[in-house]
């Protein structure tokens, strides 16, 4: 190739190369001004004193910091985000899987039972958590007065704090398990029908081949899933903070309710409900890294 032939292959490549950026720059430009913006923002509010409206700022370090190690409330909530975690994740993922396995084939039933499946998703989590709030309410509630047409009286499920966070739970598991569901149907769908025959001629039945052929090729989907519902329920707040507002006797007050509240029913928490949320913010990073670490690990094996 001559040299004026390589001078226009690399003058190409480069129009090509300005070409991609631009494609780029309006997704990098919202990335920086939304994302990176904020988080250097936050973390320099974490290190000050002030109130909710940014004003009478006061540099104090890492203060906010050390008074997190000594904040009851601050464990408390983060043992009721963990609760809520360890009842809520493992449910859903259970659901998510058995409904694919029967929802999967394309028949006119399962489109509509997927389709009704996926309504609450939709639903914003305000409209959810409020409807449920009535459904289950101790007076007007409709369930509650079934309960009290079969005998049971004193049914208070919102108000008893043993019980919330489990109501919490379900209203959660109700609302989102349509689209672990529908995801979880489009990677069996995604499994070549010889793996099902060849398992079939092999004497393989109904439940061998689930353990044996879609449960393997499910598993890039079902990490994904996994990693982002619980990335999910340590950031829950929309449902607990319409459904019960933190209580009876804060046992429903996740971690980001608790910073809610210390940001905005205060005066000059600000700072400290901002390195609160660093704090969760690194947690979910190291979650995250560690599930992807895995999820990588799982396909390549």
């Amino acid at each position: 190739m001559t040299a004026t032939g390589k001078k226009k292959n690399i003058s190409i490549e480069k129009r090509r190369e300005r070409t991609a950026y631009l494609f780029i720059a309006p997704a990098a430009i919202l990335i920086i001004a939304f994302c990176i913006i904020p988080l250097i923002a936050s973390f320099y509010i974490s290190t000050q004193k002030m109130g909710v409206d940014l004003s009478a700022a006061e540099f104090i370090g890492f203060d906010n910091y050390k008074k997190i190690v000594g904040d009851r409330r601050f464990w408390q909530s983060v043992g009721i985000t963990l609760k809520y975690t360890v009842a809520e994740i493992p449910l859903q993922m259970i659901i998510g899987v058995v409904l694919s396995a029967l929802l999967a084939k394309n028949t006119r039933k399962n489109k509509i039972f997927r389709s009704i499946y996926f309504l609450p998703v939709i639903a914003s989590a305000v409209t959810v958590g409020v409807t449920w709030q009535l459904v289950l309410h101790s007076n007007i509630g409709i369930f509650t007065y079934w309960l009290k047409l079969l005998g049971f009286s004193d049914i208070n499920l919102l108000n008893n704090a043993s019980s919330a966070i489990f109501v919490v739970v379900f209203v959660a598991i109700w609302k989102t398990f349509g689209i672990s569901t529908i995801i979880l149907v489009a990677a069996i769908q995604n499994i070549p029908e010889s793996l099902y025959e060849a398992s079939a001629i092999d004497g393989a039945g109904k439940l061998s081949q689930f353990f044996h052929v879609t449960l393997p090729g499910i598993m890039p989907s079902f990490w994904f899933l996994l990693m982002t519902r619980i990335i999910g329920s340590l950031q829950m707040f929309d449902i607990v903070y319409t459904l019960t507002g933190g209580g009876p006797s804060r046992s429903t007050t996740t971690l980001v309710v608790y910073i809610y509240d210390t940001a905005f029913k205060s005066l000059d928490k600000t700072g400290y409900a901002t390195a609160m949320s660093e704090v969760l913010f690194g947690f979910i990073m190291i979650i995250t890294v560690i599930m992807y670490t895995i999820m990588n690990k799982t396909s390549d094996d």
